[in-house]
């Protein structure tokens, strides 16, 4: 294998891929809604998310307490 056959495969070829894809690529940005700026009021209800919606108890008391918690863990009691 030539030096010349060496560099068109290890410099031309990526070269030539990425003079296709990134045309490709930049002509394809959609439309896109207006970027929030901190100045600006927030006119969208509260972002506010749970996984669950089921009311899990306070904080932590301690061991062997009676309240339903939701747990199971690496333990097992699902």
């Amino acid at each position: 294998m030539s030096m010349l056959e060496i560099h068109l495969y290890f410099v031309g070829i990526p070269l030539a891929l990425v003079a296709v894809l990134v045309p490709l690529i930049w002509s394809r940005k959609g439309p896109h809604p207006p970027t929030y700026r901190l100045s600006e009021p927030w006119t969208h209800p509260p972002i506010l998310w749970a996984a669950v919606d089921e009311d899990i108890g306070g904080g932590h008391q301690g061991h062997g307490t009676s309240e339903f918690s939701v747990g199971g863990g690496a333990s097992g009691t699902w």
